[in-house]
């Protein structure tokens, strides 16, 4: 009876106390500023890179957030030759929402480095040693609203790949590996993943 009565306590303070998965609200919601107009993110490299970083943007977002609408707007230079202007200020942020219709756009850039080249002498009286190339990638990305002007968001991450390496050694000679596949294109997936953090909910461990 005494094992029998322990037993119940035990399963009793089991039950009092646990561990719950607490849903967390995304930092910035989306859903009050109606459409979202979305502005073709900017590379120094390659067209195409733009127009996948811009796609993935949406994509991830509205995973995120179903339901949330963007009115893709074209290239900075022909939404702001749309409406006049130069830059992205106040005056511009207002034509551009009475003209398309919407309260808030999203600005985006990816600027990639040269490549880096790091060499490493590991023993120089046996000459040997690698090389090492290395191309780092930055994003960033603002929403801003267009009846005031005001930034209401502003992220930026960025990431590195390894281009290839070379190794030389007296004794083994000379043996290297270069990457095969775009690593620019390679970079565009995780940065706009790590740009769109605050966009997506999550959840927390509570005791009860």
């Amino acid at each position: 009876m005494k094992k029998a009565f322990l037993a119940v306590l035990a399963a009793v303070a089991c039950g009092c106390s646990h561990t719950v998965l607490v849903p967390v609200p995304p930092l910035v919601n989306l859903k009050p500023y109606g459409t979202l107009g979305i502005i073709d993110f900017s590379s120094n490299a390659e067209r195409t890179l733009s127009t996948q970083a811009t796609r993935q943007f949406q994509e991830q977002v509205q995973e995120a957030q179903p339901g949330t609408r963007f009115l893709e707007l074209g290239s900075r230079d022909a939404v702001l030759a749309g409406v006049g202007a130069k830059d992205f200020d106040a005056e511009s942020l207002r034509r551009i929402g009475e003209k398309y219709g919407v309260k808030a756009v999203v600005l985006g850039e990816i600027v990639y480095s040269e490549p880096r080249s790091e060499i490493k002498v590991a023993d120089l009286t046996r000459l040997e040693g690698n090389v090492r190339a290395e191309l780092r990638a930055d994003i960033s990305g603002r929403l801003l609203e267009t009846g005031s002007g005001a930034s209401v968001w502003t992220r930026s991450a960025w990431t590195k790949r390894q281009l290839g390496t070379l190794s030389v050694s007296a004794e083994r000679g000379l043996s290297g590996r270069v990457a095969t596949a775009n690593p620019r294109e390679e970079m565009v997936p995780p940065l706009v993943y790590h740009l769109t953090h605050d966009f997506r909910p999550s959840t927390v461990r509570e005791d009860r």
